[in-house]
């Protein structure tokens, strides 16, 4: 009977410590949600082929790396909306969390916008170039507004393939009019892509990271097979083992420019004090603490402005979708 009664603790306690085991690698690598979205079918812009793939693609492969995945493709406003307001209620000061967007972007007025597939081909706004009417609560989705969920992160990494060339290249077919007191005035013409955005750690947070499809007044490609260039180079490498996210930048851009002869070229803006991985080497913690100061431990670092890819600080750097 004892020996029978030892046998049962001795399953139990194995029984608990094997359980025990996926729990602490889980916490290990943190708690990690994505908000994903492809738009493709626009209603009364040029449409897009391959967005969809690269959201789907990108939502599949970022599940393989433990990510809660928020996914919508061909997306309107208020799908984006819901999702963002959903995405926003999710992060926590424990999340690394992303954002992935594949469609057209546009600047108006020094401030940048992603757009909804209903989005319509022609705009307002008033003589300071404010959105009026629809443009202003339905017609497109702000880039601060999608970036603001990211400042309650742990870590906010964002993945912009937008502005995107056709194949045709027809062009947007997006006009944007100024209206003064009810009556028409000019057209104001519509940047393709963002304008300067500024980086913003929260006092709590490890750092944002921002990767860009292209280079700044530059249209990203989208592509001849499934996936964009610069998707097609993300989802080739985001799964590496062991690098940090800013080698796995450098991959992507030697990708994506051997792949459009240097017509493109990746970009990216940071402000980290943590290294990440998305895969990282087994047994390692990925984001890495910060290491303690006693004992003669190195202090911790501040965050840095990595160069982007012509070598300039890009901290603060605009850059096109």
């Amino acid at each position: 009977m004892a020996g029978w009664h030892y046998g049962v603790v001795a399953l139990v306690v194995a029984t608990a410590v094997a359980c025990a085991v996926p729990a602490r690698s889980e916490a290990q690598e943190g708690k990690r949600i994505a908000l994903v979205i492809g738009n493709s079918a626009y209603q009364n812009l040029s449409g897009l082929t391959n967005p969809n793939h690269d959201a789907t693609d990108i939502a599949a492969k970022l599940k393989t790396l433990k990510f809660e995945v928020l996914l919508g493709t061909d997306a309107t406003h208020a799908k984006m909306a819901a999702l963002l307001e959903e995405f926003k209620a999710k992060v926590t000061r424990e999340h690394v969390a992303l954002v992935f967007y594949a469609g057209h972007g546009v600047t108006v007025n020094r401030e940048s916008f992603l757009l909804p597939v209903d989005t319509p081909d022609a705009i307002e706004v008033d003589d300071k170039g404010e959105l009026r009417g629809d443009a202003a609560n339905r017609a497109m989705l702000s880039m601060a507004s999608v970036l603001a969920p990211l400042e309650a992160s742990k870590i906010g990494i964002v993945f912009l393939d937008a502005c995107r060339n056709s194949a045709t290249d027809v062009g947007l077919g997006m006009t944007v009019r100024m209206v003064s007191l009810g009556q028409q005035t000019r057209s104001v013409p519509v940047i393709r892509g963002t304008g300067s955005m500024e980086v913003k750690p929260s006092p709590y947070s490890a750092g944002v990271f921002r990767a860009y499809a292209t280079q700044l007044n530059n249209v990203a490609s989208d592509g001849a097979g499934r996936n964009s260039p610069f998707t097609k180079a993300l989802l080739r490498h985001i799964g590496t083992r062991g690098i940090i996210i800013q080698e796995l930048m450098i991959r992507v851009r030697k990708s994506v420019m051997e792949e459009t002869n240097n017509q493109q070229i990746p970009w990216e803006e940071a402000a980290l004090n943590e290294s990440f991985s998305f895969l990282p080497d087994a047994g390692t913690r990925t984001p890495v603490s910060r290491p303690s100061t006693g004992g003669g431990q190195a202090a911790p670092k501040q965050p840095v402005a990595r160069k982007a890819g012509n070598g300039t600080p890009n901290v603060g750097v605009g850059t096109g979708f």
